[in-house]
């Protein structure tokens, strides 16, 4: 998968849990200001997992903290 197609699938993700706009999912988007909480980003990790088939582990999920981290910890996981 290249970056483009997970950052796609991302956004599916993200706004199966949240609705949030275009302008607000872009790579430097802190998660906080999108409006997502604590349960909403483990709620995202889950829908992550399961989506790409993959395990996140705790440390790499703490340090998600902009859209464009969960995009780099996806591709990060899919190479492994």
């Amino acid at each position: 998968m290249t970056r483009d197609e997970i950052q796609q699938k991302l956004i599916d993700i993200v706004r199966q849990e949240k609705d949030i706009p275009d302008e607000k999912l872009t790579p430097g988007t802190l998660l906080t200001d999108a409006g997502v909480d604590s349960l909403d980003a483990l709620t995202i990790l889950f829908a992550i997992e399961e989506n790409f088939h993959i395990s996140i582990p705790d440390d790499k999920a703490r340090a998600i903290k902009t859209f464009g981290d969960m995009v780099t910890v996806v591709e990060e996981l899919q190479k492994t």
